[in-house]
């Protein structure tokens, strides 16, 4: 047989060309591919991946199926015009696979490798190479080591049963959140634009979980007020974790007072006394405009437990205006138009004073404040009661009023 030939029969090329610009693809599911990746699919949808081969075709997967993409160094007629002088020996198909190894072609080394082992099963560097140990005077692939270690191979790499099963439900979930998000993302654009919608989200039973980060995306882009209020409403009826906390995040962050409003609605709709330890954190806040807000939404809690920790946020320590001048205030960017669903910087949202003047290399002057809007908070909270900025008769009237009265003890008489 023509050397050519034995190359070809080798890789398993025959009847199956390669494109000229194809790049070795390797599957999450250990397999591979050489083909082109297409970046400007039409066909590919957000999170899935065009491969053409030619004289194949096309297909389409899902991104997390491909696990990674290499550009060999030489092309596929560079590689045969260098393979065409080595022989079928062990000596020239190794050094073949060596080079091939060093061209970034892991298909091709690791079948010529194998081919060594045909003609040399015994061969040293070509075992080890692919993994095989010896093993009670046998050798041992490394599938054969993992498999009777109790692991499988899934997309790719080795684990456990119990970790395989948990990639697939990951996975499956990760595929949830991507259905929502475009489904989402298509109904929004074909709105308004024919009479029959292809797509019917009913906004007003929606409940799935899943559908929190799309229509949080969706909020984000989303210039008609109107349709962010619905989204808004449509988060504020969902029984879930992540809803609450998104509205309760941005009935203190959101700049655009419309939408932060907004957001205190959907809070208060479904308003229970652990909110009260949420926002009393922001109490502390570097920022007194978060200070402030916080008190505000405290107050619209109308839980009495608030009293204590507003109490002591009646006067409270900040940056001094001259020193703030150079330093990140979100609250001091100018409101969106849109629904700013990124907020401020992750490192600054329950960063205190201490905080960040312990982190600061700079040198700042501290001034303290009296929170105007602290005092509103707890004058309404205490039925109208108003002891200016002592902390210390605010905190004795609610002891008055609502803490918890012990019972009087008596002690039985001696018989």
């Amino acid at each position: 047989m023509h050397r050519s030939a034995i190359i070809a029969s080798l890789l398993g090329l025959i009847g199956l060309p390669l494109c000229a610009h194809a790049q070795v693809v390797q599957l999450a599911n250990g397999g591979q591919v050489q083909a082109a990746v297409n970046h400007d699919s039409e066909l590919a949808s957000e999170g899935q991946v065009e491969l053409v081969v030619q004289g194949v075709g096309s297909v389409v997967l899902a991104s997390h199926q491909v696990q990674q993409v290499e550009s060999p160094k030489v092309s596929e007629d560079e590689y045969f015009d260098y393979a065409a002088d080595y022989a079928d020996t062990v000596r020239d198909q190794w050094k073949l696979a060596k080079w091939c190894q060093h061209q970034g072609l892991q298909l091709p080394f690791e079948r010529h490798a194998r081919r060594v082992l045909q003609l040399d099963p015994n061969y040293l560097p070509a075992r080890e190479a692919l993994g095989y140990e010896r093993r009670d005077g046998k050798w041992v692939s490394r599938e054969e080591i993992m498999t009777q270690r109790g692991y499988i191979r899934f997309e790719g790499r080795w684990m456990t049963m119990q970790q395989a099963a948990l990639q697939v439900a990951q996975q499956r979930q990760k595929q949830k959140l991507i259905d929502w998000r475009l489904r989402l993302h298509r109904w929004r654009q074909q709105l308004g634009r024919s009479s029959a919608t292809e797509i019917q989200i009913d906004f007003d039973t929606l409940d799935d979980p899943d559908a929190i980060p799309g229509l949080i995306q969706l909020l984000g882009d989303e210039f008609n007020q109107d349709l962010a209020f619905m989204y808004l409403e449509t988060l504020g009826r969902m029984n879930s974790p992540a809803a609450r906390s998104f509205l309760m995040e941005n009935a203190v962050f959101q700049n655009n007072s419309v939408y932060r409003d907004k957001c205190l609605q959907e809070v208060l709709a479904q308003r229970n006394p652990q909110m009260v330890e949420y926002f009393a954190n922001h109490l502390k806040s570097y920022d007194n405009t978060i200070v402030n807000r916080a008190a505000y939404i405290l107050a619209e809690l109308d839980y009495p437990t608030a009293v204590f920790p507003l109490a002591g946020a009646l006067q409270t320590q900040h940056l001094a205006s001259h020193s703030s001048r150079y330093t990140y205030f979100y609250t001091s960017l100018a409101p969106e138009k849109r629904f700013d669903i990124e907020g401020p910087k992750a490192s600054y949202r329950m960063l205190t004073l201490q905080e960040f003047l312990a982190r600061s290399r700079n040198t700042y002057d501290v001034v303290r404040v009296q929170n105007q809007g602290v005092h509103l908070a707890l004058v309404k909270l205490c039925d109208g009661q108003d002891f200016g900025y002592n902390p210390a008769p605010w905190k004795e009237w609610y002891q008055q009023v609502h803490a918890p009265k012990s019972p009087t003890i008596r002690l039985a008489r001696e018989q």
